[in-house]
């Protein structure tokens, strides 16, 4: 070994020794007073202590600690990746296609990974459960199904009431994606499949203007952000217009030469977005249409392909959307989703003032961004690519679009998967940041120095720092899915056979636990039984003379009641004709299980 290579390892070591201690002190934090431990409470914009010390140790211990054990890995590490960098951009057509496969088929790995072992194929919120109870109702044929007698057992969250029938709430997409898993008796599968398409869009996209191997970095990105992670287990609506605006990306940049077919094209996976998230997708997309009208109106732009093609494109989509309208609300205009608010003036049941929304909904969530999407690096990153060209611009308007919707209402959303009401930023954020990680390697390599200390530094920032991250927090998420878990396990070994088992809502059961209520989760209601009523147990909610209304509906089944348990058991159950007829009574401020008339009514 010569002194010069002597000296850069001894210099490697000092880094990677400081880099293990700056990890070790992130972990040392779990012994101050708030800890590191991540709950999941009311109300929406709440963060516990614990979480806070996540992200400010993220920042400022676990980013510099990546760097450091990164540039310690420099002198073993910088040959073998030079020399994989060079292959991958002299990968032919068929190979790019099968790499591309590849990056696909792990994301949806990590994706069903996640689902399993993280939230244990339980729900993270109730929209989940809402919608695949209208997907359920979709896959027996119907738009409504009856509504229980009385109405107050019926349990579940986001429903939508009218003329003594029931579904559903949200929007069509969602609900259909769900009647396609029950039709097919996959459960969550579609949703981590499409999981995959984001991290296959952004390669493909990096890919065509940046080169191969800048491709693999934009994936890699994308599989790394928390808030692409963390959603990419759930099936939130949420993740099929993430990916469906992703794909809309990548037929933007097609369509031109494609001429009629590939705007079709564009209109259509347009449509697809608008019909799992309509808002969202607009204003996510306003960007891109005011460039071709821009274009069309500077004769850049063929107007009569362009727009005929999207008309085209929008046109299923578009009547979809009226006629599911119309069959649920009776009015093809008036979605379910916004049938119990004033629509347009006021977006949700108490929308604050202008300044309110923008402290508690866009700044909030312009925050949320860079907390979840690659954290401080991710903001630096963004911030160099943002004016690369046309598209970055594009891509940063939309995300400035949609965080502008929020100055419209007063629905903050969760951060439990990420800021969830704008998860379909992370694949634009994804391209935009890949391009400034270009700017910044190009601009080393001009001023003749070497680009390997930059791309290891970032590599390792992001790959200890965002993998301890997402680590932590889905271990979070795995703490909280063990409360469902446990009722249902409670539920399923009682050996209750064909029963309805009568019980307060789902909230007050679980916490009945110390240890779930410190942990909380936003699943706060009891799944709405299937159309069919085909589950060997049905849980219902309690009340007075429920127990006789329902025994006429299900004649054939057993009753029994959920009650408060006698130490150290949380719960018991019981036989209904042996216990009290009526139930707890519903913690004030408690909403209803389903919108009553007046509510429903547009």
């Amino acid at each position: 070994m010569t002194p010069a290579q002597g000296s850069a390892w001894r210099t490697s070591a000092v880094r990677g020794g400081l880099g293990v201690l700056l990890v070790a002190a992130f972990f040392g934090l779990s012994q101050t007073s708030p800890g590191l431990r991540v709950t999941f409470q009311t109300p929406f914009t709440y963060s516990s202590p614990g979480e806070l010390y996540l992200w400010l140790g993220h920042t400022l211990l676990l980013v510099p600690a990546g760097a450091l054990l990164g540039l310690a890995l420099m002198p073993a590490v910088s040959a073998p990746l030079a020399g994989l960098w060079r292959r991958v951009e002299a990968m032919d057509a068929r190979e790019r296609r099968a790499a591309l496969l590849l990056l696909g088929g792990a994301a949806f790995v990590v994706a069903r990974l996640g689902r399993f072992f993280f939230l244990r194929d339980f729900p993270v919120t109730d929209d989940e459960v809402s919608a695949r109870f209208g997907g359920q109702v979709l896959a027996s044929g119907h738009v409504l199904t009856p509504l229980l007698n009385p109405p107050l057992a019926q349990p579940g969250l986001f429903l939508y009431a009218r003329d003594g029938l029931v579904s559903s709430f949200e929007w069509l997409g969602l609900q259909a994606t769900w009647a396609l898993s029950e039709w097919t008796g996959t459960g969550s599968l579609v949703f981590s499949l499409v999981a995959a398409v984001p991290v296959m869009t952004v390669a493909w996209v990096a890919t065509r203007r940046l080169g191969p191997a800048w491709g693999g970095v934009a994936a890699a990105l994308v599989l790394v952000s928390p808030m692409a992670a963390m959603l990419s287990m759930t099936t939130h609506g949420h993740l099929l217009s993430r990916a469906a605006l992703a794909v809309a990306v990548v037929a933007f940049l097609r369509a031109e030469e494609r001429g009629v077919r590939g705007w079709a094209v564009l209109g259509l996976v347009s449509g697809v977005a608008f019909l799992c998230r309509p808002f969202e997708s607009l204003f996510f997309l306003a960007p891109f249409y005011l460039d071709l009208l821009w274009r069309m109106a500077r004769r850049q732009l063929a107007a009569g392909p362009c727009v005929g093609g999207l008309a085209l494109g929008w046109l299923l989509p578009v009547v979809a959307f009226l006629a599911f309208n119309h069959a649920v609300t009776g009015d093809a205009l008036l979605p379910a989703r916004v049938s119990m608010y004033t629509f347009p003036a006021q977006l949700t049941e108490q929308d604050g003032t202008l300044l309110q929304r923008f402290g508690a909904n866009t700044s909030y969530n312009a925050l949320m961004l860079a907390v979840w999407f690659l954290g401080p690096l991710g903001v630096a990153l963004v911030a160099l690519g943002a004016a690369w060209d046309r598209l970055t611009v594009l891509l940063s308007l939309a995300v400035l679009s949609l965080l502008g919707l929020g100055l419209f209402h007063d629905n903050h959303g969760i951060h439990a998967v990420g800021p969830i009401h704008y998860s379909e930023c992370a694949p634009a954020l994804a391209l935009v940041a890949v391009h400034g990680l270009k700017r910044a390697v190009d601009f080393v390599r001009r001023a003749s120095v070497s680009a390997r200390p930059l791309l290891l530094a970032t590599g390792g920032a992001l790959a200890v720092g965002l993998g301890i991250f997402d680590t932590h927090h889905a271990l979070a998420l795995r703490e909280q899915s063990a409360i469902h878990e446990a009722v249902a396990t409670y539920l399923r070994d009682a050996g209750l056979g064909r029963a309805v088992v009568l019980a307060p809502q789902y909230q007050v059961v679980w916490k009945r636990v110390p240890e779930f209520r410190r942990v909380g989760s936003w699943v706060l209601e009891w799944p709405p039984p299937p159309p069919d009523a085909s589950d060997d147990v049905l849980v219902l909610h309690d009340g007075p003379g429920h127990f006789e209304k329902l025994r006429e509906r299900f004649p054939d089944r057993r009753f029994f009641r959920l009650k408060p348990g006698r130490a150290p058991e949380p719960w018991r159950i019981v036989p209904a004709e042996t216990s009290a007829a009526d139930a707890a009574p519903v913690p004030p401020g408690y909403p209803a299980p389903v919108p009553s008339a007046k509510q429903a009514a547009p």
